[in-house]
């Protein structure tokens, strides 16, 4: 069995000889998604583009050195924009920014921004590989081979971390179902008791 092309085949050898032109395609055909994932793990849109401008710079450097086909540059990039997200929140952790009542609101809605809250406070409670891992299989859409290109490890390591990740988050929006159908039973409990 052959595998599928991927878009990015054809522009390889033009990465390693450091084309303007292979780098640009490169970049419309990758940048919204790993913008994407960036802002899935960072929540914050300006961050994640320099994320992507990070891992492009990386890659103008490494690109003589580059290995393999168009799955694997894409593999690169995801791994090299993650690496960046993870140092970002590291730096977060470090150096926490100070939010103040006077900064406008500029109106700027989350790429990944959920309609359903609960969902989007689970996934912000899972930890920061179990979103990742989330984000790049159900938002992005990877498979499991190019996820575990992306982060550095096996299939079956993603597989397994992922059904984990799944599994942590039901039981997280599950919990948030069972808070709110508690409330609504002793709600209606106080309303029948009044009458």
């Amino acid at each position: 069995m052959t595998r599928a092309r991927d878009a990015l085949d054809e522009y390889v050898d033009g990465v390693r000889s450091r084309s303007e032109e292979a780098f640009s395609a490169v970049y419309a055909l990758t940048a919204n998604s790993l913008a994407s994932y960036a802002n899935g793990m960072l929540r914050d849109r300006l961050a994640a583009e320099d994320t992507v401008q990070q891992a492009f710079l990386e890659l103008a450097r490494a690109a003589p050195n580059l290995r393999g086909d168009g799955r694997s540059l894409r593999a690169w990039l995801y791994r090299s924009v993650r690496y960046s997200c993870l140092d970002e929140i590291r730096r977060r952790e470090r150096r926490p920014e100070i939010v103040t009542d006077q900064v406008p609101d500029a109106g700027y809605r989350d790429e990944i921004d959920l309609p359903d809250p609960a969902l989007q406070a689970a996934l912000l409670a899972l930890s920061e590989r179990q979103r990742s891992l989330l984000v790049l299989r159900h938002v992005v859409g990877l498979s499991g081979t190019q996820v575990a290109k992306a982060i550095g490890t096996n299939r079956t390591a993603v597989y397994a971390a992922t059904a984990r990740a799944e599994r942590r988050l039901r039981q997280l929006l599950e919990g948030v179902e069972s808070e709110h159908v508690a409330t609504s039973v002793s709600v209606e409990r106080e309303v029948l008791d009044e009458r």
